[in-house]
C-alpha cells in the first residue's frame, strides 16, 4: 500500500502542476500534496508507519523543564519521511530521546505516533529545519540523529544538535514523597567542511579550521562578546557567514 501511495502521490502532483521547476518548493506543491492527503487520509499514507505514543511523564514535570523542543504542546510544521513530504503536519520533537512525535489529528492525545527515525529525512518547526545526520564521518566525532541547520552554503554546513537530560526530583506532598522530573537543556554546534564534522566550542577551534582569519576571527570574538552570551546562536551565524564572505572573495582573486 505504501508504494503504491508513493507512486499516485508523485503522479497527482506531477499532472496538476506542469509548470513546477524540478526541486523546487512553492505554495502551489504544498496546497496539492495537502489536498491530495486530504483526500486520502493520513492514516492510509506512510506517516501512518510509526508506533503509539504514550507520555509517561505527564503531571510529573517540574517547572514546566519539558523534554520537547520549544514546547510540550503539539506545533505545526512539516516532515519528509520515507521520501514523501507531509505539510501542515502536528509535531513534537523530543530531545531526551531524539524522536519526531506526529499527530493525525492535531490535539487529539490518542493520535500521537512516534515515526521511525530512520525513516525521517528532515522536519520543520516554525523556521527551524532539521535534517537526520547519520556515521562517523572523520573517525573521532560519532554523529548520529537529527540536527538543526544553521547556516549552508556551498562551503559548509553549519549544525546545531540539542539534547535534554532527565533529572529527578523528589517532592514531598501530603500523600507522601512524589518522584518527579526536569529536563536539562544543553547543545553543541558542529560544521561540516571538507567531507568531515568539526565540533565548535571555542575561538581556537575555528581558527584551526581557517588559519588564515586568524586575525578577522579573534577581532570578531572580541567585538561581541555580549552577543556571544545573550544570543550564541546569532554570534555563530554571523562569524561564518563572515568567514564564508572572506572565503569566498579569497578564491575570487
Amino acid at each position: 500500500m505504501n508504494k503504491t501511495y508513493k507512486v499516485k502521490k508523485r503522479f497527482f502532483v506531477l499532472c496538476c502542476l506542469p509548470l513546477l521547476i524540478f526541486g523546487q518548493q512553492t505554495e502551489n506543491e504544498k496546497a496539492y500534496y495537502n489536498w491530495f492527503d486530504q483526500i486520502v487520509g493520513r492514516e492510509h499514507t506512510n506517516l501512518y508507519n510509526g508506533r503509539q505514543y504514550v507520555d509517561l511523564d505527564i503531571n510529573r514535570i517540574v517547572d514546566n523543564k519539558h523534554a520537547f523542543f520549544k514546547s510540550d504542546e503539539i506545533l505545526k510544521g512539516s516532515v519528509r519521511y520515507d521520501d514523501q513530504v507531509y505539510y501542515d503536519t502536528g509535531i513534537k520533537y523530543n530531545l531526551e530521546l531524539d524522536e519526531v512525535l506526529v499527530t493525525l489529528k492535531p490535539g487529539a492525545i490518542a493520535s500521537i505516533l512516534q515515526l521511525n527515525s530512520t525513516m525521517v529525512q528532515e522536519f520543520v518547526i516554525g523556521e527551524n529545519k532539521f535534517v537526520r545526520q547519520e556515521g562517523d564521518i572523520n573517525r573521532n566525532i560519532a554523529i548520529d540523529g537529527f540536527y538543526e541547520v544553521l547556516l549552508e552554503n556551498s562551503t559548509f554546513r553549519l549544525f546545531k544538535k540539542y539534547q535534554k537530560q532527565r533529572k529527578k526530583i523528589l517532592q514531598k506532598t501530603i500523600r507522601g514523597n512524589t518522584l518527579n522530573y526536569e529536563f536539562i537543556s544543553s547543545y553543541k554546534y558542529f560544521l561540516f567542511v571538507d567531507d568531515k564534522y568539526t565540533q565548535i566550542q571555542s575561538k581556537s577551534d575555528v581558527i584551526k579550521l581557517y588559519s588564515t582569519q586568524k586575525k578577522e576571527i579573534k577581532t570578531f570574538y572580541g567585538n561581541n562578546k555580549n552577543l556571544r552570551k545573550s544570543d550564541p546562536d546569532r554570534f555563530i551565524k554571523m562569524l561564518f557567514e563572515k568567514i564564508a564572505k572572506q572565503t569566498l572573495s579569497s578564491k575570487e582573486l
